[in-house]
């Protein structure tokens, strides 16, 4: 929920009738659902979940500090190697001083 209210302080930032202010509302706000739980305490995604990732046995789930994301396997590891090319070819440094 947290991660929720943060989106929406940004999001009220627009211009309130702008197309973008409504088109960050509609996808993060109208497209999101609060997740059920089965018995074990386990997440149950929903099969549009599923279906928009492409999951179907396996799942592969990356923290990503105050987030995680749910990738399908293959296409992860598709990521994570793009991920690392821009790492190199941007000389990324992560610096103790939030430069």
């Amino acid at each position: 929920m947290n991660r929720i209210m943060k989106l929406n302080q940004r999001i009220e930032k627009f211009d309130p009738y702008s197309e973008e202010r409504d088109a960050f509302a509609s996808t993060i706000f109208g497209e999101s659902m609060q997740l059920a739980f089965d018995p074990e305490g386990r997440v149950v995604l929903p099969e549009s979940f599923l279906s928009a990732a492409k999951l179907s046995e396996q799942a592969t789930i990356v923290g990503k500090g105050e987030i995680f994301e749910i990738w399908e396997p293959k296409a992860f590891e598709v990521q994570a190697k793009r991920a690392r090319e821009l790492v190199r070819e941007k000389k990324f440094h992560l610096k103790g001083d939030g430069q």
